[in-house]
């Protein structure tokens, strides 16, 4: 019953939204009467390595497409993908997905995505329906569909697929929106099916059927005329094991309030948790100021949100300002990180981020660019108390330099670029710091020519690199060199290739020499049709390494051989 009041309160404002926009017979009368454009395209992959296991499939394969019809002013993208997503399913992956538009409305329909908040839904995609509506000041959205499809377990594959539960969700968000000031309040509920997947009594997998409720609220507005405010804040209800019975009360206490007013379940498995962020920014003529501050608290979670980080509190600050008329730009900031905001944990990790950076644009030339980054690793004690043996800390400097000069004449322009870049790790834990503490020092040189009338170029480059641990070192010096051109009498076709040869050299061991070789070509009629083909080789030769080194101590080289190619197609319209 719940799900079809749903359904039905965004139907109707559906069909609301095209009932007051149909009204609007005078604009749509100056627009064609049907137009359309898009395109479509796809393409093919092959890999081939000598790795154990490969990382990629060794033949795939992908279709996309997008159309763009127009009645009257009315448009309605159509978008979809086609890939073959893994082995182990026996259909290939799709999505399918449009948002008609017209005037302050947009309907959402299959695959589709709308942002509600950074802690309540955002980043995740549905297959249902849903509307945005922005008349004037007013602001609504919802939606209602699957987030996540059904997988079962399936222990006959030869590589381990997760299982996860089907899953269906909606959400509302409602508020004010203006150029200068936006405040919404939103609500997200999600449960998975605990009766969609099969599932086995001696599984190793740990997924269960969870549930989750939110309550956020965002805003965003002028304190000052140069003074903006900002932030969000959101209260969740987590159930991570929805098979648990129902509590009225945990221990002495009842259930909140809140939880029973939106019938919020409340098991043995329940976590309620919030989290929050907010930011202050200054413009001023000259100057660009920002403070800002995030605390997650431990087992906050959203179902809407991929890979969302809790138990974590961060304080940042950023500077910038410019100097001879823009030509000089400087940045500072600094951000300070910690986690066991409630003392729950064996140890507290908290980090510090310096970092400076300058840009001097000194003529149409000339530009250079400096930075320097410092950062700070330490673990303190929480529930137990460490030794320097097993404490991390460690702090971090890198800097770098990069120059680059441009000359151009009517026939020809010159490239050159560089960069000088200097990283220095110190460990101070002496259980570790034989294999941690390094100092690494790159530095590289490139060259381009490119002759404009002849719509033809060559480049190359030197590169130095070189890591230097307490007992060994690792040093690699290389050059590459490539061409590009655009033939043909409609310069059509662009090819453009490169090859590049790496010696390397350990010091307590031999290590193999790189050969590197890539070519692309890409051809594109006159209308519509666009063609592609891509392949890249590297080879690593084999080296005798002594098994009785200390692999630890630096990164040898190790014979590889991979070959990658493939062909795409466009048709754009």
């Amino acid at each position: 019953m719940k799900k079809i009041k749903i359904i039905s309160f965004l139907l109707f404002v559906v069909f609301f939204t095209f009932k007051i926009s149909a009204q609007d017979i005078e604009k749509m009368s100056q627009s064609k009467p049907f137009t359309i454009h898009g395109g479509f395209g796809g393409g093919m992959n092959v890999y081939s390595s000598n790795e154990d296991r490969l990382t990629r499939d060794p033949f795939s394969w992908n279709l996309h497409g997008n159309l763009t019809p127009s009645f009257y002013g009315f448009s309605i993208p159509l978008s979809f993908s086609v890939t073959q997503f893994s082995k182990s399913y026996t259909t290939p992956f799709s999505r399918f997905g449009l948002s008609p538009t017209y005037k302050w409305a947009k309907l959402h329909l299959g695959y589709r995505s709308i942002s509600f908040s950074p802690l309540v839904f955002d980043g995740e995609s549905f297959l249902g329906v849903g509307t945005e509506l922005n008349p004037g000041k007013f602001y609504f959205a919802g939606f209602y569909g699957r987030l996540n499809k059904a997988i079962s377990e399936d222990t006959t594959l030869d590589r381990h697929i997760e299982p996860q539960y089907a899953r269906k969700g909606y959400g509302l968000k409602i508020g004010l929106k203006e150029e200068k000031k936006e405040i919404y309040l939103q609500y997200f509920n999600a449960k998975d099916d605990v009766a969609s997947i099969n599932r086995y009594d001696d599984t190793l997998s740990s997924v269960n059927p969870e549930s989750n409720n939110i309550i956020g609220t965002s805003w965003r507005f002028k304190i000052l005329e140069f003074l903006d405010f900002s932030g969000d804040v959101a209260l969740s209800a987590w159930n991570r094991d929805m098979r648990y019975g129902g509590v009225d009360s945990i221990g002495d206490e009842l259930t909140p309030g809140y939880a029973r007013v939106l019938k919020i379940p409340v098991t043995n498995t329940s976590s309620l948790s919030w989290s929050g962020q907010a930011q202050l920014s200054a413009n001023l003529s000259k100057l660009n100021l920002m403070l800002g501050y995030q605390r997650v608290e431990p087992d906050f979670k959203s179902l809407g949100i991929p890979y969302m980080l809790n138990d974590m509190e961060i304080i940042n600050a950023n500077a910038g300002s410019n100097f001879l008329n823009g030509k000089i730009n400087v940045n500072a900031g600094f951000t300070t990180q910690r986690n066991n905001l409630r003392d729950m944990l064996s140890s507290t990790l908290t980090t510090k981020t310096g970092n400076f950076s300058t840009n001097a644009f000194v003529n149409q030339h000339v530009n250079l660019n400096a930075n320097v980054i410092l950062a700070k690793i330490y673990q303190k004690d929480g529930l137990e108390k460490l030794s320097d043996s097993t404490r991390m800390d460690q702090l971090m400097l890198t800097t770098v330099f990069t120059p680059s000069f441009n000359f151009f004449d009517e026939k020809k322009q010159h490239t050159i670029s560089g960069n000088l870049s200097y990283t220095n790790l110190n460990d101070y834990n002496p259980l570790t710091t034989d294999q941690s503490s390094g100092k690494n020092i790159n530095i590289s040189s490139n060259y381009a020519l490119f002759f404009l009338q002849k719509y033809f170029g060559l480049n190359g480059g030197v590169q130095y690199n070189t890591y230097l641990q307490k007992h060994s070192t690792y040093s690699s010096i290389g050059v590459n060199v490539g061409a590009n051109a655009q033939v043909l009498k409609s310069k059509a076709l662009s090819l453009q290739g490169s090859v590049g040869y790496f010696m390397n050299k350990a010091s307590n061991s031999p290590a193999g020499n790189n050969t590197t070789f890539s070519f692309n070509a890409n051809y594109r009629t006159a209308k519509h049709h666009t063609f592609g083909f891509y392949t890249n080789y590297i080879l690593t030769p084999p080296v005798n390494l002594n098994p009785l080194n200390n692999i630890y101590n630096v990164p040898y080289a190790v014979n590889s051989k991979m070959f990658s190619g493939g062909l795409n197609y466009s048709y754009n319209f």
